[in-house]
């Protein structure tokens, strides 16, 4: 029996969602552990607000520039380019909270991925009756936002609350 147009579109179809469904990812909250033991924090036996001015000298001495602080909140970015045509930033909050023995400092930074992509275009210019034609391009630049992701790694978190532990001596 010779497939007919209707079963072979079927299986087509079929078999594109098959690729779909293979080529989705799963959610990410599955993989959340919330564990007690993180990197994201660590208890200092000063106020919250000489915390959190300890984590802003600290981040002024790397290169950071803060984009907003107050008492017990602030946030800092680092621009990088580690390529010519990527660019990369670190955005860091930090958060400081009073505790009965001094104070908790939470902290949290994103890396931040840009790659430079390039679109061009091409028109003309035709004068009529003469048939001339001035081809001319327009190239534009434009960076495109290809990936951004919670540091997890604790010992860039380690090497932060060190820092801030050396302000906070002073």
């Amino acid at each position: 029996m010779k497939p007919t147009y209707r079963t072979l579109k079927v299986n087509a179809a079929i078999l594109t969602l098959a690729l779909l469904a293979a080529c989705g990812t799963s959610s990410v909250y599955k993989e959340e552990t919330f564990s007690k033991e993180t990197p994201y924090l660590k208890n200092f036996p000063k106020s919250a607000s000489q915390a959190c001015e300890a984590a802003r000298f600290a981040l002024l001495s790397q290169g950071y520039r803060i984009e907003f602080g107050d008492d017990l909140n602030l946030r800092a970015k680092k621009d990088f380019q580690p390529d010519d045509d990527i660019n990369a930033t670190i955005d860091f909050d930090v958060t400081c909270k009073a505790t009965g023995s001094g104070s908790t400092v939470f902290v949290n930074a994103v890396e931040t991925t840009y790659e430079l992509k390039k679109t061009s275009g091409a028109a003309s210019l035709s004068v009529s009756g003469g048939g001339i034609a001035l081809p001319w391009g327009k190239s534009t630049d434009a960076l495109v936002k290809v990936a951004g992701k919670t540091i997890e790694d604790e010992k860039f978190y380690k090497r932060f609350f060190d820092l801030l532990a050396t302000f906070l001596a002073k």
